[in-house]
């Protein structure tokens, strides 16, 4: 169980990113920059900040229950996040400061596989897999091959990626799952029973095994085998014999699933849910709007109106679509 207090912890980190690490500051340090090297470096380095700070926040934000469809509305930004940290890592690594150094943007290799493999399954299961493409093009940057594992996973949206391999580039536990893509659909259930047996005792060389330790637990984000919903999604594998195991995400299953078949709450709402408008621009959509940067801020917009921008401490005013339509006044 996630203790309360390391909760606040993690988000503060996760909101201050929000507020102070914006693309407008970002932009403006390299634009002011007496030293255009060391501003390079300052912004490649807080990009990549915000860009991890942002999925440790979805993570965080799955074990506590927060609501899918507002994870679901969050994961673009999470993933913009990743592609600007993506364009500052690529401008670091031309300057003298780099010494002629290129570091990947997720390393496979080393521990980042595991905030790909996030990205990844996140995209699946929260109904963006038209985004895999996106996801994909940040692990091609300086990694040396391809891994089992991902590939298959963004396959079905990006197919001419080529062959994907047989092996992982980070081996335990995530080699195990590339039988399930070759058998038989009527043995996958038990397959990936198999493999969520295993898994815990399988990671202990992952950066998330036995962070509820004393001493780590400002590290805990809540165990879960997000590879296996994506898995479960992608080859529609009948998860009844396993949902109820430790570390599956079932719930995250089911709302991917809904995605991938056209049908249930996901499927009907997902243009609904992906409406957001930063302040100056134009509205989108004519409904009830709110923005996180101030209480009590539903109100109606009409479409075309420009969005008005909230002073506060919050940072950047982000207006979200309220998924409460209705009209108070009735």
């Amino acid at each position: 169980m996630i203790g309360f207090p390391f909760y606040v912890e993690n988000m503060e980190e996760v909101a201050e990113s929000y507020e102070l690490i914006t693309s407008e500051i970002l932009a403006k340090r390299v634009a002011d920059a007496e030293d255009p090297e060391e501003a390079a470096m300052a912004v490649m380095t807080g990009s990549r900040r915000r860009a991890w700070d942002y999925l440790l926040g979805l993570h965080l934000q799955y074990s506590a229950g927060v609501s899918l469809p507002v994870l679901r509305e969050f994961f673009p930004m999470l993933l913009s996040s990743w592609e600007e940290y993506a364009k500052y890592n690529k401008a670091f690594d031309q300057t003298a400061r780099a010494g002629g150094r290129k570091v990947p943007h997720l390393d496979l290799y080393d521990k980042d596989y595991w905030r790909a493999v996030r990205l990844t399954s996140f995209a699946i299961c929260l109904g963006h897999a038209s985004m895999l493409p996106r996801v994909a093009a940040l692990w091609d940057y300086e990694n040396d091959g391809m891994d089992g594992l991902l590939e298959r996973l963004v396959a079905p949206c990006a197919p001419d990626r080529g062959t994907p391999p047989d092996e992982c580039t980070r081996h335990l536990p995530y080699f195990k799952t590339l039988k399930l893509f070759g058998a038989e659909p009527g043995q996958r259930p038990a397959l990936m029973s198999n493999y969520l047996d295993e898994w815990y005792k399988a990671s202990r060389r992952e950066p998330y095994y036995d962070s509820h330790t004393k001493g780590r637990l400002h590290n805990y984000l809540g165990y879960w085998s997000f590879e296996a919903a994506a898995i479960a999604v992608e080859l529609d594998i009948d998860d009844s014999s396993f949902r109820d195991k430790p570390f599956y995400p079932a719930e995250l299953a089911d709302f991917g699933r809904g995605f991938k078949t056209g049908s249930g709450v996901g499927a009907r709402d997902a243009d609904r849910l992906s409406l957001r408008c930063e302040a100056g621009q134009a509205c989108p959509k004519a409904g009830y709007w709110m923005t996180p940067a101030k209480a009590g801020s539903r109100k109606y917009f009409q479409q075309g109106e420009i969005m008005p921008d909230v002073s506060s401490d919050y940072g950047s005013t982000i207006w979200q679509w309220d998924s409460d339509q209705s009209d108070p006044k009735l």
